[in-house]
């Protein structure tokens, strides 16, 4: 038997409620501070214990990888022990769909890592898909008029003796981002797929697609200097 750690984490964006006044154009939604869970096992606090015996968990347990100290942005402090990475379409919402693929190219562009499109699950490394996550956060910020709504979330798997990836799951809910442009949908994509690549949250002074409030940015020279750092490619 194996330990893992699991990490989830969420992109949440406050909706304004239905009002007789209505929203001035240009106005927008404010993503609030993520919820991240660390999923346990054996009572243990901060581990999971799973019998995976995938071929990334194989490879994920070799040796130990190299974790810069110090990047441009934060860093989950774990990445892919390998450069190309599988990737799968779980959905056949078209307009998360978009998002996704618009999504992987932007990362792609970058030159650090390559994210392959795999039409067979079991070889995926990521999983692409839709799903709703109202239920997960929707509550209403006393003394604020908007409800707190999650737009996106990202679930990882890794070893964290060696600190590599085995598997991670990004998810969009389509109804919160239904009404979303293609550009927006495809930021919040890039978020949750900078994640599932190993990045944490920025803070929100920085100019990164990391940041956990309003999507303002796609993805941001100090977004390509970490992943550079974070796989050993720095210029």
């Amino acid at each position: 038997m194996k330990r893992w750690r699991l990490l989830t984490l969420s992109l949440l964006v406050g909706l304004v409620m239905a009002t007789s006044t209505a929203v001035a154009d240009g106005d927008l939604p404010t993503v609030s501070t993520p919820s991240v869970t660390i999923l346990s096992g054996n009572g243990d606090d901060d581990q999971a214990t799973t019998n995976d015996d995938s071929s990334q968990a194989v490879r994920a347990a070799k040796h130990r990888l190299y974790i810069p100290r110090r990047t441009a942005t934060p860093t989950e402090d774990i990445r892919w022990p390998s450069r190309r990475i599988w990737i799968y379409m779980d959905t056949h919402d078209r307009a998360i769909q978009s998002a996704f693929k618009s999504a992987v190219s932007a990362w792609n562009r970058v030159g650090v890592v390559h994210l392959r499109w795999t039409k067979n699950e079991g070889r995926a490394d990521i999983i692409a898909r839709d799903g709703s996550l109202s239920s997960n956060s929707n509550s209403t910020t006393p003394g604020v008029g908007y409800t707190t709504s999650q737009l996106g979330s990202t679930s990882t798997q890794y070893n964290p003796d060696t600190h590599a990836l085995i598997n991670a799951r990004s998810t969009l809910d389509p109804d919160q981002l239904d009404y979303a442009s293609h550009h927006f949908r495809t930021e919040v994509a890039e978020h949750e797929l900078g994640h599932a690549l190993g990045l944490a949250h920025a803070p929100e002074y920085m100019h990164s697609v990391m940041i956990p409030r309003n999507v303002k940015t796609g993805i941001a020279r100090l977004d390509r200097q970490t992943l550079r750092q974070l796989y050993n490619d720095e210029q």
